[in-house]
């Protein structure tokens, strides 16, 4: 055999060796009585001389021990004696210490003549991967095992091959009891006909899912929410199913009651704002007979109008009350639809507003056409909720801007400016949310009187009712506008009347 740096053939054959793999061709150096004492490098690539050997002289014709003695450290040299002297061809694996760290090897010695054929290859990554590859095993598996959710997989035949703890308590039952049946024989094919479903429909698509239903996952009595998908080989077919499954039975308990607990304070506020309705009338037509009087005294004059004032004010809170709850649970604010002048509603509802803020201006704009179908009365309600926030927020001696425009022939704008703060950001989310106040501005006055946080709220469901929109824009240059979109004929949605 011809030695050498540059040979890349294995000996004893005519392939080509894998490049990373080192070859060495050792002879035996014996002691007078026949034992090996050390190897002589007959023939060696260029692996090995990189490997074993030292740059300052090849490795050919040098003794193994002198060369690298980290093979008598790591047992190669054992292994090489063994070979040589049973005849018999073996491989190992084995580490060397080196200054970068540890160098994994695959030793694959063969006897040849009266020596060895060593094949060494360097281990180092793949053994690096593998250690990864079972440290993120072992990582998972703990997950899984630790999880509370239940985690399981199926084949493609509904059999259970993969379960952790929390399934096997799902079942009620023990792991081995689970492991290799299906759904139908451990639950029965009536309860088992939902998960069923969900498995084909999953398996069909080939899509991940998520259900949320009482019979959608393992075991009985709970309910489950639970994520599905797929399993994939590398060509793209389907060999098994995983499921993901928690258990939400406490949670959906807690909102149902929580809704049904909603439902009954809207009744009872629905109920109880209907009922103040004929007591709060009484009042305001007693009060109105007092005052139609001329022999009240002044003092007691401003005792009835006071009293029938209050009245006015609770009567709107009423109105507020009843349409909240329409809004809620009638399915929506019901219209009276009829040909309106959008300018003389303003006018009216200006008319009642001026008196009572007169630290206040309201001017009025109108720019083309103003009438449509409507319901006037409504129309009434947001203008004087959208007038009577704009003058509660404005600073003292500013005026509030009203404004009507007509872009076209199919839809009304009307515009609410007033100056003063803006509006913050983190309000704006909940601005048209129920029983939402604005905080009270610092250096501003404080609202005589306190709503229920009702107004935009009924102002944004009595435009939707339109068939319309509203928006707000606001800023500390530009003041605080709020804009209402209409129809020019009202179009209610489904349900709304």
């Amino acid at each position: 055999m011809q030695s050498g740096r540059g040979s890349n053939k294995r000996p004893g054959s005519g392939s080509e060796i894998p490049p990373s793999e080192a070859v060495v061709v050792l002879r035996s150096v014996r002691s007078a009585v026949g034992g090996i004492l050390d190897f002589e490098c007959v023939s060696a690539n260029l692996y090995a001389e990189r490997w074993l050997g030292r740059e300052d002289h090849p490795l050919v014709r040098q003794r193994l021990s002198d060369e690298a003695p980290w093979v008598a450290e790591c047992g190669l040299f054992a292994v090489c004696v063994r070979v040589a002297v049973r005849r018999e061809p073996e491989v190992t694996r084995l580490a060397r210490h080196s200054p970068v760290g540890t160098v994994w090897l695959q030793a694959r010695v063969s006897p040849w003549e009266d020596g060895v054929v060593l094949f060494l290859e360097d281990l180092t990554e793949r053994m690096a991967a593998e250690e990864a590859l079972r440290r993120d095993h072992d990582l998972l598996h703990a997950v899984i095992e630790s999880a509370t959710d239940a985690i399981y997989v199926k084949d493609l035949d509904g059999r259970y091959v993969l379960i952790n703890p929390a399934t096997a308590r799902a079942f009620n039952r023990n792991p081995k009891d689970i492991l290799g049946r299906t759904d139908v024989e451990l639950l029965g094919p009536d309860a088992a006909a939902a998960t069923l479903a969900h498995d084909r429909a999953v398996d069909a698509s080939g899509q991940t899912a998520t259900y949320e239903d009482p019979e959608g996952g393992p075991g009985t009595d709970c309910i489950w929410q639970t994520t599905k998908g797929v399993l994939c080989r590398g060509d793209g077919t389907h060999y098994a199913l995983f499921g993901i499954s928690r258990d939400v039975t406490a949670r959906r308990r807690l909102e149902l009651e929580r809704e049904e607990e909603a439902r009954f304070q809207e009744r009872f506020i629905g109920v109880l704002g209907h009922d103040l309705g004929n007591p709060l009338a009484a009042v305001r037509l007693s009060a109105a007979a007092l005052l139609a009087r001329d022999t009240l005294t002044p003092d007691v004059r401003r005792v009835v109008e006071r009293i029938d004032g209050s009245a006015g004010r609770m009567a709107r809170l009423v109105r507020q009350l009843l349409d909240f709850t329409r809004a809620r649970m009638a399915g929506g604010i019901p219209l009276r639809p009829r040909e309106v002048s959008l300018e003389e509603v303003c006018r009216r509802i200006i008319s009642e507003l001026e008196p009572v803020h007169p630290q206040h201006g309201i001017c009025l704009e109108v720019q083309g056409e103003s009438s449509g179908v409507w319901d006037e009365e409504r129309l009434g309600q947001v203008l004087s909720n959208l007038v009577g926030n704009a003058l509660q927020h404005s600073p003292e001696g500013t005026q509030v801007r009203v404004r009507l425009a007509a872009f076209d022939s199919h839809f009304q704008r009307l515009e609410v400016h007033n100056g003063g703060p803006p509006i913050p950001d983190s309000l704006r989310p909940r601005l048209f949310a129920p029983f939402h106040r604005a905080p009270h501005e610092p250096g501003q006055p404080k609202p005589q009187h306190h709503g229920l946080g009702l107004g935009l709220y009924i102002v944004s469901q009595i435009v939707t009712a339109h068939g319309g929109w509203v928006d707000v824009a606001s800023s500390l240059d530009a003041g605080t506008c709020f804009s209402v979109t209409l129809p020019r004929v009202a179009r209610p949605p489904p349900g709304v009347r």
